[in-house]
């Protein structure tokens, strides 16, 4: 809402009259004003404070002496930067002379000048309101250029004024930060002050003019205070209100929220801050017993640097009481930086840190590097530092524009030595913590301590020896030297150092649970830094080269440590340097075992790591390597859970030198097969049908190994028998062998055959029999044979069928298979019976066994 053309100040007249500015019938009304008040501004921010309620006290008495009526000065700030000071009058009688009324003056300062309240609020308390309107009525009242002022005789000395209004040092600070808190919330105050209620606005103002002596520049510019109101009533833009004696009444709801000081009857309400210091509080009293004219100083002070910050930050009570304590420093009360030296400089600190912040509160600045200089000063006199103090000197240290690296890094130096020469290690480990917190400080530090020899044998050396013993993996020792190798490489090349994470790496290895992931994340922290290095980031190529040095040591214990009896299939492959195959140059060079392990290992490595290992990895092994290798591949084979893909098992079982049967152990071969195959048979046929393409196996496509071939009918004839019953088996695997592999499938389901059915694959031709009662004895005679032999197959149950054997003559198939008995007469041949046996194929010629015709 745009009030005012200029800057002057509007005015504005209230009372009750014939007629007014806003309406044309008698009643109270605005009876004049300023021609730039708008007049919406008018009725809903200046109306509302044009009223006035009479003393009971003074109407109860039917006091007629307008005199004897204490006026109500109202001063507040409106939304739109305006500030209203305003003062309403009783009036005995109106423009009738038959009823009492009341006159209300109120001047109102435009935004662009409100600022003038920081300084003027004396005299815009004191300003002089005229006492009715003569003019005529909606008349216009000129512009000021200033607010006329009362010249009244004030109190040199507010102690004494709040002596006589009965406000002590505990009621006056309560008030205090009451109003502050107010200002800043959403309480109202309200004091009963105990005084004669005619004198009742005059000494409410006078308070209120210390109030604002003593408040803080935001508090001053936001106040809205009220000298006299019969009764406690929540006003909007109104803080602090001046009540009647009497009217705060306990119990009354409408208040029990709010601060209430009834001076008159010494009941407070709300104000019990707790037993806490209030710095701010303690100061203004102070200044106001000893110099009233400091806290201007002091309140200047704060301004400055709060100035920037955002109003809420502005309005917090707590910030105040800091900068009290600051302030309190600054004028030589050193007790309270000593008493608590680390909040004091945390609290400089906080206010230090924003850009530019050194140059604009220098005040501040200096007050830390005077605390500083001190600090120094008991350094120098041998003294141990504090950690708390030294986190607070490296947080200035990051600072930027100021002079003071130099010498907060030598104040560090100096604490540490003297802590050294005390005994002080826990000092020591926390001073150095600060350090390595900030890259910055850390370079600064180390490259001073490396720039001496005494330093560096009293500081470098048992740091470096305090961190590494202190890490607790030995991927920490990598991490130490990476941290060193990029902001400070050159401690790296003491020998000291060299030695010191050799020997500590070598020493956390040995404590490691798992010392081939610990080698692993070792390389894994080198490899970054190469990669970081090609990037053109990272460590210093000297730092990197300790790295690689250091990771060689930890392949070297790793290969002294491992045990093939011991290690898992998860360990080998995780070995890092078997995956660089032998391009390993081990300095100096392994002796004899230990090359016999690398050779045993890179080849299980390859055995296990390779998608189809084949028997090219163990070239140039001794027969000792091999033995080993083949060892630890058996029993990680052994306690495999599954054998598919099946290229790692014949390696297991390899011959390097050639022998009659084939390259392989073939028996022992299929005797893991069966232990891990168990019951699942499925596992066997497939394995049989993989071999058909692995030379290890064939000796060409019609023909197995010798070796693999016994086997294979070893197999079925003691462990899988009734195999050639098995349809599946025949359909899947039999029917789709190749010749070689089919060849030995023919052979063991001969070997399992019957003997009828061994006797007619070896007749090679369809039988047909018929007449005699000759041959039909004879193959009642084979039969029988057949049945009672002890390691025939079991006779079918009653009520089944056996299932037929296949049988292949020569190599020719015969047609689908039937058996009948079957009487017919045949001409020429009466009552002559035919048994007719048709074998339609191969496989139902050997599965045939009668057992009853």
């Amino acid at each position: 809402m745009n009030v005012f053309s200029g800057s002057t100040i509007a005015q504005q007249m209230y009372t009750r009259e014939r007629r007014g500015v806003f309406r044309s019938t008698e009643g109270f009304d605005t009876v004049a004003k300023s021609d730039s008040l708008d007049n919406n501004f008018v009725k809903k921010i200046l109306h509302p404070f044009c009223l006035y309620d009479a003393p009971a006290e003074l109407t109860a008495r039917g006091e007629k002496d307008e005199a004897a009526y204490p006026g109500a000065l109202h001063l507040f700030h409106a939304e739109n930067g305006d500030t209203v000071i305003g003062l309403s009058r009783y009036q005995a009688a109106d423009f009738t002379g038959q009823r009492s009324a009341f006159f209300a003056h109120n001047y109102v300062v435009p935004a662009s000048r409100s600022e003038e309240i920081v300084q003027s609020y004396g005299d815009w308390l004191h300003a002089d309101f005229a006492e009715r309107y003569t003019g005529e009525l909606g008349g216009t009242l000129p512009e000021l250029p200033s607010i006329p002022v009362v010249r009244t005789d004030r109190s040199p000395d507010p102690i004494a004024g709040l002596r006589l209004l009965g406000i002590d040092e505990g009621i006056f600070k309560a008030l205090l930060q009451a109003v502050m808190l107010s200002v800043a919330g959403k309480k109202k105050i309200y004091v009963a002050l105990n005084v004669p209620i005619t004198e009742l606005s005059a000494r409410a103002v006078e308070l209120t003019e210390i109030l604002y002596s003593v408040l803080p520049y935001e508090f001053r510019r936001r106040l809205g205070v009220i000298t006299y109101a019969n009764e406690p009533q929540s006003r909007k833009y109104i803080h602090l209100s001046f009540v009647e004696k009497g009217s705060l009444r306990p119990g009354d709801r409408s208040i029990e929220k709010d601060y209430t000081f009834d001076l008159a009857s010494g009941r407070m309400g709300n104000v019990d801050f707790g037993e806490t210091r209030q710095p701010y509080a303690d100061l203004v009293w102070k200044l106001l017993l000893l110099n009233p004219g400091d806290i201007n100083d002091f309140v200047s002070f704060a301004d400055q640097i709060l100035r920037g910050e955002s109003p809420e930050h502005k309005l917090t009570l707590s910030f105040y009481n800091e900068l009290a304590i600051f302030y309190e420093i600054e004028q030589g009360n050193e007790h309270l930086y000593t008493e608590n030296k680390s909040a004091v400089l945390s609290g400089l600190l906080s206010y230090l840190k924003p850009d530019g912040a050194i140059h604009s509160r220098i005040r501040l600045n200096d007050i830390f590097l005077e605390r500083f200089d001190r600090e120094f000063d008991l350094i120098r006199q041998r003294n141990v530092p504090d950690p708390a103090i030294m986190e607070c000197f490296k947080e200035y240290f990051v600072l930027k524009d100021h002079n003071y690296r130099v010498r907060i890094v030598d104040y560090f130096i100096n604490g540490m030595l003297h802590s050294v020469e005390a005994g002080r290690k826990d000092i020591l480990s926390a001073a150095y913590g600060i350090i390595e917190s900030n890259d910055e400080l850390s370079a600064a530090y180390f490259q001073r301590v490396m720039s001496e020899t005494y330093f560096r044998k009293q500081l470098l050396e048992p740091y470096m020896e305090s961190r590494l013993a202190a890490a607790s993996r030995s991927a920490d020792i990598l991490s130490f030297v990476l941290h060193w190798g990029r902001f400070l490489p050159v401690a790296l090349e003491q020998s000291f150092a060299q030695n010191a994470v050799k020997d500590y790496l070598l020493e956390k290895l040995q404590l490691e649970h798992d010392p081939v992931a610990s080698v692993a994340e070792i390389h894994e922290i080198v490899d970054k830094a190469e990669k970081d290095r090609r990037k053109g980031t990272g460590v210093a190529p000297k730092a990197l080269s300790l790295m690689q040095d250091l990771a060689a040591s930890a392949d070297r214990f790793l290969l002294n440590r491992l045990s093939l009896s011991d290690m898992t299939q998860e360990e080998l492959l995780e070995v890092v340097f078997l995956r660089y195959g032998n391009v390993v140059d081990w300095q100096p060079p392994l002796d004899r075992i230990s090359k016999q392990k690398e050779n045993a290992l890179r080849a299980a490595y390859r055995w296990f790591g390779e998608e189809k290992p084949n028997e090219e990895i163990f070239t140039g092994l001794s027969p000792q390597e091999l033995d080993d290798v083949q060892l630890l591949g058996r029993r990680l084979l052994k306690e495999a859970r599954v054998l598919e893909p099946f290229e790692r098992l014949p390696l297991a079982f390899y011959y390097t030198t050639q022998r009659e049967g084939g390259p392989l152990d073939y028996d022992a071969l299929l005797e893991l097969l069966k232990r891990k195959a168990g019951s699942d048979k499925e596992i066997i046929y497939r394995f049989f049908a993989w071999s058909q393409g692995n030379p290890l196996f064939t000796v060409s496509n019609k023909k197995l190994q010798p070796g693999y071939r016994k086997a294979i009918l070893k197999y079925f004839l003691s462990s899988d028998r009734e195999a050639f019953k098995n349809r599946e088996f025949r359909k899947n695997y039999v029917a789709a062998a190749r010749p070689a592999l089919q060849n030995v499938y023919n052979e063991a389901r001969s070997q399992l055959a019957s003997p009828l059915a061994r006797w007619i694959s070896r007749s090679r031709f369809r039988l047909l029999i018929s007449g005699s009662i000759t041959g039909i004895l004879v193959i009642i005679a084979i039969i029988v044979f057949s049945m009672l032999r002890p390691d025939d197959t079991k006779t079918a149950l009653p009520g089944t069928s056996p299932e037929p054997t296949p049988v292949q003559s020569a190599g020719n198939v015969l047609p689908p298979a039937s058996v009948y008995l079957k009487d017919q007469s045949v001409e020429g041949d009466k009552g002559s019976s035919i048994l007719v046996f048709t074998f339609a194929s191969a496989d139902d010629c050997v599965q045939f066994q009668p057992t009853e015709i």
